[in-house]
């Protein structure tokens, strides 16, 4: 079943021993949905905690395709007025729908009901613009690298934008795009930036980012409940992802080659 994970483990009841400040009202924000692959997945592991904590206090995303958190917890925008502009393509259209996914955000923040606020790098510009104005400490998650990849400095030649020739409607779309600057800012205006590695880490220090900044936090397993299969006769390895850069799929190519394996597979 989508959303569901297979042998979960039972609700702890326990005490801990040592108190820890949490949060008493979480909100979060994702463009994607509450349980699936992927990225899905992930918004379900997370939410599965704050819930299981007891602080979480709303989650918006694009649908809910899990039981176990209550769907009054939920805000899905699967039916969204975004879906009129879906014959734009993919980065106008997109770049909407996370626009659109930030601006409902940032008028739950604007309640004064959450004490925080969890979303993800591109979603939540206005909404950090908000938590800012209302004391409401925000942590935004990273998962790739920063902007500009790890650069000290980045030179971007000047370029004068046409604006002749250029029609009304090419000029609305061309707002909806989400530009670079949109992610620096985020940057900035987040309290916490979660980085998937250390190697993205380091891409935000070489931009002067302080390391109280950063929290370092690698996508893990749970060996009692994931375990290997049966050992094939042949290797195969599959990456699974973009075929860019920021995706790191030079590395693999270099770590394949240097192997030198002969009888394997990569996919």
């Amino acid at each position: 079943m989508p959303g569901e994970t297979l042998n979960a483990p039972a609700m702890s009841r326990s005490v801990p021993s040592v108190a820890r400040t949490l949060p008493r009202c979480l909100l979060y924000s994702i463009f994607a949905r509450i349980g699936g692959s992927g990225l899905d997945t992930d918004a379900f592991e997370t939410l599965r905690a704050s819930y299981r904590g007891g602080f979480l206090g709303k989650a918006i995303a694009y649908d809910n395709r899990q039981k176990e958190i209550p769907a009054s917890l939920i805000r899905s925008l699967r039916w969204h007025p975004v879906r009129l502009i879906s014959f734009l393509d993919r980065p106008y259209y997109y770049g909407a729908k996370k626009k659109y996914l930030d601006w409902i955000a940032s008028r739950h923040l604007t309640t004064g009901r959450y004490d925080l606020f969890h979303s993800w790098s591109g979603d939540c510009l206005r909404s950090l613009k908000v938590a800012k104005r209302h004391g409401i400490p925000s942590v935004v998650e990273i998962p790739t690298w920063h902007r500009d990849g790890g650069k000290e400095k980045v030179r971007r030649p000047k370029i004068a934008a046409p604006t002749e020739n250029i029609s009304s409607f090419q000029r609305w779309k061309n707002r909806l795009l989400l530009q670079r600057k949109r992610f620096i800012e985020e940057y900035k205006l987040a309290d916490l930036l979660l980085v998937l590695s250390q190697k993205a880490a380091n891409t935000f220090r070489v931009r002067g980012f302080p390391e109280e900044k950063l929290f370092y936090l690698p996508r893990g397993v749970d060996v009692e409940r994931f375990r290997p299969g049966k050992r094939p006769q042949k290797f195969r390895a599959v990456f699974a992802g973009a075929l860019i850069k920021r995706k790191g799929i030079q590395h693999v190519l270099e770590a394949w080659h240097r192997l030198r394996l002969s009888d394997a597979e990569l996919w």
